[in-house]
């Protein structure tokens, strides 16, 4: 499946899980006692629950202030490569219960998880919330839209030996990976939705993560357009969805964002005062791109990132023109 086809997949799994999910909110805001499952059993409540009202098997776990839960089925894709809608109902009535214990315990949780994985092909479903978005939503001050965006969904492999019993070993989410990762998708999917053709959008790759280098905290990105677009153009629009995510969470804990266009060979580096000034309509965009942009490093550094193999006695100039898209 192309990267594209799998980005509109990912978009209409989304819109599906969390679709079940708003229509059980009001619901899950209305529980009883505040504390229902006491932190020594959460796990198990998931666990029980699930198999109660749905009757699915999972397997729970809980790590730091992450909360989990793994459920095995038959395929997660149809003949087609698209996410069944069997599949996201899964999905979303673990999430459901996964969610549900989170907000009823005394335990401290900031994110739930539901992995769901292939038997035989070893695909795996991944589905992240913030509990707090949750808690938001349940109180009406996030839309469909926004939640859908605020919910990260993945695809991956998990290794498969046989004979042998898969190994669930649940990742602790963090606040500033999770934000990282959220920026990705919406600029993935924002850029999915502009282009107007599949070749057009298979022509942008974008990538980003959060790194603590030297004591400083980074969001840093990193963009290759293989077709036509006005640079500076291309890295506004990444940096303001960064912007509308950092603003939307109100997250300060970070130094800097760096945001670098590879064959454009430009960066946009902006400390955290610069970008709070932006917030508060205190620096324009053309004065950020007047006062940051800079020229950035060598372009065979972008073919490393994103997997292409450059020889390195190619020039730079070499790799532009090869890079550059046949008309």
């Amino acid at each position: 499946m192309t990267e594209v086809r799998r980005q509109k997949s990912d978009f209409c799994s989304l819109f599906s899980v969390l679709c079940l999910l708003f229509s059980v909110f009001c619901f899950l805001s209305s529980c009883g006692p505040r504390y229902t499952f006491p932190s020594g059993t959460v796990p198990k409540s998931i666990e029980d629950i699930c198999k109660k009202e749905y009757n699915i098997d999972v397997t729970a776990r809980v790590v730091g202030k992450t909360v989990g839960a793994l459920v095995y089925i038959d395929s997660v894709m149809d003949a087609k490569g698209q996410v069944p809608k069997e599949v996201n109902e899964v999905m979303g009535k673990v999430m459901l219960v996964v969610s549900r214990v989170a907000l009823s315990t005394d335990l401290p949780i900031d994110f739930c998880t539901v992995l769901v994985r292939d038997k035989t092909h070893a695909n795996e479903l991944v589905i992240i919330r913030s509990l707090d978005d949750t808690k938001r939503a349940n109180a009406d001050a996030l839309g469909i839209e926004e939640s859908i965006n605020r919910t990260l969904l993945g695809q991956a492999k998990y290794e498969l030996v046989p004979g042998a019993k898969p190994l669930f070993v649940l990742k602790e989410i963090h606040q500033e990976t999770f934000l990282a990762d959220q920026m990705v998708q919406r600029i993935r999917l924002g850029f999915a939705k502009d282009m107007k053709d599949d070749v057009d959008r298979a022509l942008v790759l974008v990538d980003g993560n959060f790194e603590e280098i030297q004591g400083k905290k980074v969001f840093r990105f990193s963009v290759i357009a293989l077709k036509a677009m006005d640079p500076k153009e291309l890295i506004l629009s990444i940096f303001k969805v960064v912007n509308e995510v950092l603003a939307g969470y109100r997250f300060t804990g970070f130094d800097t964002v760096e945001i670098q266009d590879y064959l454009n060979r430009q960066k946009l580096v902006l400390d955290r005062q610069t970008i709070l000034n932006y917030q508060q309509k205190k620096i324009s965009e053309a004065e950020i791109l007047k006062r940051f942009l800079v020229e950035s490093q060598s372009i065979q550094e972008a073919f490393k990132l994103f997997g292409f193999n450059v020889p390195p006695e190619s020039s730079d100039k070499d790799a532009a023109l090869a890079a550059k898209p046949t008309p």
